[in-house]
C-alpha cells in the first residue's frame, strides 16, 4: 500500500482522462480517508473493456483508497428496461462473478473491495426523500443533458431515464464515498452531482474519469456491436482469433486500440505481478523480445521493430491468462449465464 501522497496521486491519475479536481483529490489523500466507488448497471454481457476500470481500481487500492463496487440493479431497469425486473438478481450475480474473476486475473484480491447492490439501500426512506428533493430542483432538460452519454432515450423517453442521473448522484453520499470513479461518458452525471449535492447538504465528490476503450474495429467498444468486442467468457481459441483481427495499423500509435489496452491494462498488470511483456517470434523475424515498460514497447512498435501480428498474438495470450479465473467461476456455476441471459 502506498503511503506517500504524491505517489498515491500519481497512481490514481495514471491512464485517466480527467480528474475534477486534482487539488481536491490531493486534499482528500492528505486528510487520510479516501473512499471511492465505481458503479455498473447489470445489463448486457460483460466484455473485456471492463478490464480497464478493473485495472484502475487496482491502482486505487495500491494508493491506499478504500473501494466499493456498486452493482446498480435498479439503474439497469430504469435505463429503458435494458434488464427485465425478473432477471435483475441473476444478472447482478453474473456481474459480481465476472468482476471478481477479472480482479483475480489482474492480481487483485476481491476481498479488498466491498460489493454493494443498489436495492440494499436505494429503497430506504432517507434515500427516497433525498431523491424527491433533488427531483424538485433539477429540470427535465438538465437531467437529460447529464445522462445523454449514458442513458438510452428516444423521441418519447421513459421517466426512468431522468431519474437515473439523480440516483447516480445520490449514490455517492449514500455509499459514504468522497471519490466517484467512472468512464468519461459519466462526466455529465457527476457534474450534476457536484452542482446539486451541496444543495442537499452533501459535499461535492471528486470525480476521476477513465477514457473510453476503442473497440476492436477502432470505434468505441460496445456490448451491442459484436464485431467490436470480446466477451469476458470468450473461449481462449475464439479470443485469440478475434484479437488477431483487431484494428492495429502498422507503426501507428495514436488511437490504436491494441496499444491503448496494452498501456491501460496489460502493463499495469505486469508491473503488479513483476513480469515483463514477452513476445515470442521466429529468429527470421527478430527472435524473442521482452519489454519492461510500455514506453519501450510503443517505441518499438512505432519504429517498425514490432509487427502488429506479433503484438496482437502476445496480447491475446495475456488476455487468455487474465480471464482464466472468470471462466473457472462459470465452469463451477454453468447455470448462471443461462439464468441471467435466457436463450429463449
Amino acid at each position: 500500500m502506498v503511503v506517500d501522497i504524491e505517489q498515491a496521486f500519481s497512481l490514481i491519475k495514471r491512464n485517466t482522462e480527467e480528474i475534477v479536481s486534482e487539488d481536491e483529490l490531493k486534499q482528500i489523500l492528505q486528510e487520510g480517508n479516501p473512499k471511492a466507488y465505481w458503479g455498473t448497471a447489470p445489463t448486457g454481457k460483460i466484455h473485456i473493456g471492463y478490464l480497464i476500470p478493473m485495472s484502475k481500481i487496482a491502482d486505487f487500492l495500491d494508493a491506499g483508497v478504500s473501494f466499493k463496487i456498486l452493482l446498480a440493479n435498479l439503474h439497469a431497469h430504469l435505463d429503458d428496461m435494458k434488464s427485465p425486473f425478473e432477471l435483475l438478481d441473476f444478472r447482478t450475480e453474473y456481474y459480481r462473478q465476472v468482476i471478481m474473476g477479472m480482479l483475480e486475473g489482474l492480481g487483485v484480491d476481491p476481498k479488498k473491495i466491498t460489493f454493494v447492490v443498489g436495492t440494499d439501500y436505494e429503497l430506504n426512506p432517507d434515500y427516497s426523500l433525498d431523491l424527491l428533493k433533488m427531483a424538485a430542483m433539477v429540470t427535465l432538460n438538465r437531467s437529460r443533458r447529464a445522462g445523454a452519454e449514458v442513458v438510452r432515450t428516444a423521441d418519447d423517453p421513459k421517466l426512468g431515464a431522468f431519474i437515473y442521473p439523480l440516483m447516480q448522484s445520490l449514490d455517492v453520499p449514500f455509499l459514504d464515498c468522497n471519490i466517484a470513479f467512472g468512464g468519461i461518458d459519466q462526466r455529465g452525471i457527476y457534474m450534476l452531482s457536484r452542482e446539486y449535492l451541496p444543495r442537499l447538504g452533501y459535499p461535492k465528490p471528486v470525480c476521476v474519469f477513465n477514457p473510453l476503450l476503442p473497440g476492436l474495429t477502432g470505434e468505441k467498444m460496445s456490448a451491442s456491436e459484436e464485431a467490436s468486442k470480446i466477451d469476458a467468457l470468450e473461449s481462449p481459441k475464439s479470443l485469440k482469433k478475434k484479437y488477431s483481427k483487431s484494428f492495429c495499423p502498422e507503426k501507428i500509435v495514436e488511437n490504436n486500440p491494441v496499444l491503448v489496452f496494452a498501456k491501460s491494462v496489460i502493463f499495469p498488470y505486469l508491473e503488479r505481478t513483476k513480469q515483463t511483456f514477452d513476445v515470442k517470434r521466429p529468429e527470421k523475424f527478430g527472435g524473442d523480445i521482452s519489454f519492461e515498460n510500455y514506453e519501450t514497447l510503443e517505441n518499438a512498435y512505432a519504429s517498425g521493430n514490432l509487427h502488429p501480428a506479433d503484438l496482437k498474438k502476445t496480447m491475446g495470450a495475456y488476455l487468455v491468462d487474465i480471464l482464466a479465473p472468470v471462466r473457472k467461476r462459470f465452469e463451477a456455476n454453468p447455470k448462471l449465464l443461462e439464468q441471467a441471459y435466457p436463450s429463449s
